[in-house]
């Protein structure tokens, strides 16, 4: 238990390290005449910890242990003709999705992570209700069938959960210590910034229609924050479900009154006709170097 402990702390402070500087050595110590290597990232209580102060590995870590548990059942469940589709979600939710979804209360959730996840939980759905591509069925109607919620969503109740269990802390505990802790010096540098956690929370809370100023007073009731959260994630991703079906029926709507050989746009110097916006202004530039 001991040497476990030390082995977290020493990699933890390793880690640090690393991040600050460039050192000129392999190894940082010994335990038990085994070395303790430089790293720049490792795995701590099943998550993966990096000195680029990023989550990029620990989702591709999620998704490669949530494909590889999708695929384990891939003959005794998924393609069973014998079960029904209720039970196989039900075993869905129960394995593939903790497995992919560890851990992510925690997470500083960029726009990339969250397509990149659910689209690996799109492509399980569709495998499980044996949906080809030629179909041409939309992510929609996937989620509506199999009578599931977007990663989207999930990500963002599972963070504002998180969060009301800190609040409902007692003011010692570390995890509320660190949520509220800030830095006695330094600032932040110019330019872009890197995304906060409560900066990622804060879009959760508003996206779940949560006052952003009152939440922590309504979080201290465990029953409603719950109820709550669960009525703003159904209003969330039914809002999510209508403004991409609009999306695709404008994109349907522009193709089938615009074929590709109409043309659109006209040069008014010479009476060109292109099909792109981007083709005229490019021609635009030959009656300026001419002129």
């Amino acid at each position: 238990m001991y040497l476990c402990a030390l082995f977290n702390v020493c990699c933890l402070l390793l880690l640090v390290a690393c991040y600050s500087c460039d050192s000129l050595v392999n190894y940082i110590g010994f335990v038990k005449n085994l070395p303790l290597p430089i790293t720049n990232k490792f795995a701590y209580l099943g998550s993966t910890l990096s000195n680029s102060v990023s989550i990029d590995d620990e989702i591709n870590n999620r998704i490669a242990k949530a494909s590889a548990a999708f695929g384990r059942l891939r003959k005794t469940v998924w393609n069973r003709r014998g079960i029904t589709l209720e039970t196989k979600m039900k075993v869905y939710r129960a394995v593939v999705l903790p497995t992919l979804l560890y851990g992510c209360e925690t997470w500083t959730v960029y726009s990339r992570h969250a397509r990149k996840l659910n689209h690996f939980h799109t492509t399980r759905l569709r495998s499980i209700m044996n949906i080809k591509w030629h179909q041409r069925i939309p992510d929609t109607a996937v989620l509506t069938r199999a009578m599931t919620t977007s990663i989207h969503t999930m990500l963002m109740k599972h963070q504002a959960r998180w969060a009301g269990h800190i609040v409902r802390m007692e003011d010692d505990r570390i995890p509320k210590r660190l949520f509220y802790g800030e830095l006695s010096e330094g600032k932040r540098s110019q330019g872009g910034q890197k995304k906060r956690y409560k900066d990622s929370l804060k879009v959760s809370l508003k996206t779940l229609q949560i006052d952003t100023s009152t939440w922590e007073n309504a979080a201290m009731d465990r029953s409603k924050w719950r109820s709550g959260l669960s009525i703003g994630a159904t209003a969330a991703e039914k809002r999510r479900m209508a403004e991409a079906e609009e999306k695709r029926c404008k994109r349907k709507d522009f193709t089938t009154s615009n074929p590709p050989n109409t043309p659109l746009h006209m040069c008014p110097i010479c009476k060109r006709l292109f099909q792109a916006r981007i083709g005229l202004i490019s021609h635009r530039r030959t009656h300026r170097n001419l002129t």
